[in-house]
Protein backbone atom coordinates (compact mmCIF):
# COMPACT_ATOMS: atom_id res chain seq x y z
CA UNK A 1 0.00 0.00 0.00
CA UNK A 2 1.11 3.76 -0.99
CA UNK A 3 0.51 6.78 1.67
CA UNK A 4 1.39 10.15 1.46
CA UNK A 5 4.15 10.65 3.60
CA UNK A 6 3.93 12.87 7.40
CA UNK A 7 6.37 13.60 9.43
CA UNK A 8 4.82 14.63 13.00
CA UNK A 9 1.20 15.05 11.25
CA UNK A 10 2.44 17.38 8.32
CA UNK A 11 2.32 16.65 4.78
CA UNK A 12 5.89 16.25 3.04
CA UNK A 13 6.98 18.01 0.40
CA UNK A 14 10.04 17.74 -2.23
CA UNK A 15 11.06 19.80 -4.89
CA UNK A 16 7.06 21.16 -4.65
CA UNK A 17 5.79 17.38 -4.84
CA UNK A 18 4.01 15.27 -2.40
CA UNK A 19 6.57 12.30 -1.13
CA UNK A 20 4.62 8.99 -0.62
CA UNK A 21 5.41 6.68 1.77
CA UNK A 22 5.37 2.73 1.41
CA UNK A 23 5.97 -0.85 2.80
CA UNK A 24 6.94 -1.49 6.49
CA UNK A 25 7.49 2.26 7.36
CA UNK A 26 3.83 2.89 5.48
CA UNK A 27 2.71 0.53 7.76
CA UNK A 28 4.48 2.15 10.67
CA UNK A 29 3.00 5.74 10.11
CA UNK A 30 -0.24 4.21 10.38
CA UNK A 31 0.02 2.31 13.60
CA UNK A 32 1.38 6.18 14.63
CA UNK A 33 -1.37 7.80 13.36
CA UNK A 34 -3.80 5.01 15.40
CA UNK A 35 -1.68 5.29 18.05
CA UNK A 36 -1.68 9.36 18.25
CA UNK A 37 -5.22 9.62 18.28
CA UNK A 38 -7.55 9.94 21.46
CA UNK A 39 -10.64 7.99 20.34
CA UNK A 40 -13.85 9.75 19.15
CA UNK A 41 -11.14 12.90 18.38
CA UNK A 42 -11.52 12.31 14.43
CA UNK A 43 -15.34 12.98 13.29
CA UNK A 44 -14.33 10.80 9.75
CA UNK A 45 -14.16 7.95 12.48
CA UNK A 46 -14.99 8.04 15.88
CA UNK A 47 -13.58 4.57 16.44
CA UNK A 48 -10.36 5.52 15.33
CA UNK A 49 -7.29 5.75 18.12
CA UNK A 50 -6.80 5.09 21.42
CA UNK A 51 -8.72 6.15 24.86
CA UNK A 52 -5.82 8.79 26.10
CA UNK A 53 -7.69 8.53 29.38
CA UNK A 54 -6.14 4.79 29.89
CA UNK A 55 -2.87 6.93 30.07
CA UNK A 56 -4.06 10.29 32.31
CA UNK A 57 -4.05 10.46 36.03
CA UNK A 58 -1.00 10.26 39.04
CA UNK A 59 -0.64 6.13 38.83
CA UNK A 60 -1.93 5.06 35.22
CA UNK A 61 -1.78 1.09 35.30
CA UNK A 62 0.82 -0.35 32.60
CA UNK A 63 -1.46 -3.11 31.78
CA UNK A 64 -4.49 -1.41 30.77
CA UNK A 65 -2.01 0.88 28.66
CA UNK A 66 -0.86 -1.95 27.04
CA UNK A 67 -4.28 -3.64 26.46
CA UNK A 68 -5.91 -0.11 24.82
CA UNK A 69 -2.43 -0.31 22.66
CA UNK A 70 -2.71 -3.71 21.35
CA UNK A 71 -6.89 -2.68 21.28
CA UNK A 72 -5.59 0.03 18.73
CA UNK A 73 -3.23 -2.04 16.80
CA UNK A 74 -5.68 -4.80 16.38
CA UNK A 75 -8.04 -2.44 14.75
CA UNK A 76 -5.69 -1.46 11.73
CA UNK A 77 -6.96 -4.65 8.67
CA UNK A 78 -3.89 -5.02 7.84
CA UNK A 79 -2.37 -5.64 12.02
CA UNK A 80 -2.42 -9.73 12.53
CA UNK A 81 -0.36 -10.15 15.52
CA UNK A 82 1.03 -8.02 18.29
CA UNK A 83 3.52 -9.81 20.08
CA UNK A 84 4.79 -7.12 22.44
CA UNK A 85 4.27 -3.63 23.91
CA UNK A 86 6.11 -2.33 26.25
CA UNK A 87 5.51 1.25 27.96
CA UNK A 88 7.76 3.26 29.94
CA UNK A 89 6.55 6.04 31.94
CA UNK A 90 8.00 9.35 32.35
CA UNK A 91 6.40 10.71 35.32
CA UNK A 92 8.42 14.31 35.36
CA UNK A 93 7.41 15.02 31.47
CA UNK A 94 3.44 13.19 31.71
CA UNK A 95 4.78 11.11 28.59
CA UNK A 96 4.54 7.37 28.22
CA UNK A 97 6.77 5.83 25.43
CA UNK A 98 5.32 3.10 23.80
CA UNK A 99 7.17 0.34 21.94
CA UNK A 100 5.87 -2.49 20.20
CA UNK A 101 6.19 -5.32 17.94
CA UNK A 102 3.72 -6.79 15.34
CA UNK A 103 3.38 -8.71 12.83
CA UNK A 104 1.19 -8.01 9.53
CA UNK A 105 -1.00 -10.04 7.49
CA UNK A 106 1.61 -9.99 4.94
CA UNK A 107 4.02 -11.66 7.53
CA UNK A 108 6.26 -8.57 7.73
CA UNK A 109 7.34 -7.39 11.57
CA UNK A 110 7.23 -4.26 12.96
CA UNK A 111 8.89 -2.79 16.02
CA UNK A 112 7.68 0.25 16.45
CA UNK A 113 6.70 3.06 18.88
CA UNK A 114 5.06 6.43 19.54
CA UNK A 115 5.38 8.60 22.49
CA UNK A 116 1.43 9.55 24.43
CA UNK A 117 1.24 12.23 25.98
CA UNK A 118 -1.00 12.48 29.23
Amino acid sequence: MESLKLVNGDLVFANDELQMISGPDELAQCCAAELGTNKGEWFLDPDMGIRFDRFNGKNPDPDEMADEIREGLHRLDRIDTVEDVTVVQDKVNRKQVVSFMATSTGGDRLASGVTVDA
